[in-house]
C-alpha cells in the first residue's frame, strides 16, 4: 500500500472513531452534525477557493462564550471534534487555510442560526460592528456578557490557522494601511516586537492554546491589546481599532486571556521600544517600581508627567481581559523568564 493512501485511510478512520465517541449535543435544540454541515455550506458559497483548497483544507469553530468548546475538522483530539452547540452562544468559524480565512460569526437563538459573513474583509468591515451590536442585545442578561463581548471584539484570537508562505487573507490583498504616525516608527514592526515578547513569555503548556503562525494581522495585534498610557484614547482593544505608535509614549500590552495576561510596559525611545516585562508577576520580571523610577527621570521635563505616571501605577485599568478555560486570574507559574 502506498504511504499516501495509508495516511489518508488512517485520517478517515480516526475521524470516524472520534465522531462515534462524541456524546449527543448537550442542547436538544441543535444537532451537532447538521450545524457543522450548515457552517461548511456557508463557507463553500461565501469564500472563493474554499472547496478547491487541497494542501490546507478544513475549517474550525470556536465558541466565544466558552472558547475551550471548539471544533477543528482535521486530525485532532476528541475534545476538538466534540463541540457542543448551545442556545444563545456565539461562534467564530472560518477556513483553517490562513489565506482563505474569512471569519464568520454565528449566533444560535431559539433553534435558529444567524450568520454575519466575512467580517474581517475590508469590504465587509461594518458587519463586525453589526455583530457586536446584535451580541450586546442577546447577551444583556448574561453574567459573562462583558467577557464574551471582549472575545467577539477580538475573535481572530480564537481560531486555528495554518499557512505555507502567505500571511494575509486574500480578500484584503488590495488593502493599503497607513503604517507611520511618527516618522521613526512603523506600526507593524513594533507590533511584531510586542508579539515576540508575548510569544516568548509563556510556557509550552500555554502555547498549545494559541495558533502561532501569525500574531499581527492587518497592523493589528491578534489576541493582545495595546493601550497608550501617554494618550489613553489611543489604543487597540478590539479588531475595530488600530493603535498609533508615537515616540516617547508609554504603552501597556498583554494577552486578552486573563490567565496569560502578563502585563508589559514599553517606552518608545528613538523609535525603539524599551521593555519592562511581566510587571504583574512578582519576582518573574521587572517591577512596577522599576517602571515608575525610570519614568520619573525620563519624564522630568514633561508637563504631563504626573498624569502619565498615575496611569502607569494603575496600568491594569487600561486593558481588556477575559477568562479562559475557567481561569480568571494571571497564572504566573506559566510565565517563562526571558533576558532583560
Amino acid at each position: 500500500m502506498r504511504p499516501i493512501f495509508f495516511v489518508m485511510i488512517c485520517i478517515f478512520m480516526f475521524s470516524l472513531i472520534g465522531a462515534g465517541q462524541c456524546p449527543k449535543n448537550s442542547d436538544g435544540l441543535y444537532e451537532r452534525q447538521k450545524v457543522l454541515e450548515e457552517f461548511e455550506e456557508i463557507l463553500k458559497t461565501s469564500v472563493p477557493g474554499y472547496e478547491e483548497s487541497v494542501y490546507i483544507a478544513g475549517f474550525f469553530v470556536y465558541d466565544l462564550n466558552k472558547p475551550s468548546n471548539k471544533y477543528i475538522s482535521t486530525l485532532g483530539s476528541q475534545t476538538e471534534n466534540c463541540i457542543n452547540f448551545v442556545d444563545n452562544h456565539i461562534y467564530h468559524f472560518s477556513p483553517i487555510n490562513l489565506q482563505l480565512s474569512q471569519s464568520h460569526i454565528a449566533f444560535l437563538k431559539g433553534g435558529k442560526v444567524r450568520v454575519f459573513e466575512s467580517v474581517n474583509c475590508e469590504y465587509n468591515n461594518d458587519r463586525l460592528e453589526e455583530a457586536i451590536n446584535y451580541a450586546s442585545e442577546i447577551l444583556k442578561n448574561n453574567k459573562d456578557r462583558d467577557e464574551t463581548l471582549s472575545r467577539l471584539r477580538n475573535y481572530r484570537r480564537y481560531g486555528n490557522y495554518r499557512t505555507v508562505d502567505d500571511y494575509r487573507v486574500r480578500c484584503n490583498y488590495d488593502q493599503n494601511i497607513r503604517e507611520y504616525s511618527d516618522d521613526l516608527i512603523h506600526r507593524g514592526k513594533v507590533l511584531g516586537e510586542f508579539a515576540d515578547v508575548l510569544r516568548h513569555s509563556v510556557s509550552e503548556k500555554v502555547k498549545k492554546h494559541f495558533s502561532w503562525w501569525y500574531s499581527v494581522e492587518e497592523s493589528r495585534g491578534s489576541g493582545f491589546f495595546v493601550w497608550d498610557l501617554t494618550e489613553p484614547l489611543n489604543k487597540q482593544t478590539s479588531l475595530l481599532e488600530r493603535v498609533e505608535f508615537k515616540n516617547e509614549h508609554v504603552y501597556h500590552f498583554a494577552f486578552i486571556d486573563t490567565p496569560f495576561s502578563f502585563s508589559n510596559i514599553a517606552v518608545l525611545e528613538n523609535g525603539k521600544p524599551k521593555f519592562f516585562k511581566a510587571i504583574n508577576c512578582k519576582g518573574k520580571g521587572e517591577s512596577l517600581e522599576d517602571v515608575v523610577a525610570y519614568l520619573k527621570e525620563k519624564l522630568k521635563n514633561n508637563k504631563n508627567k504626573k498624569e502619565i505616571i498615575s496611569r502607569v501605577k494603575n496600568y491594569r485599568e487600561y486593558g481588556v481581559y477575559a477568562s479562559f478555560n475557567g481561569l480568571s486570574t494571571p497564572q504566573c507559574e506559566e510565565l517563562v523568564e526571558t533576558e532583560k
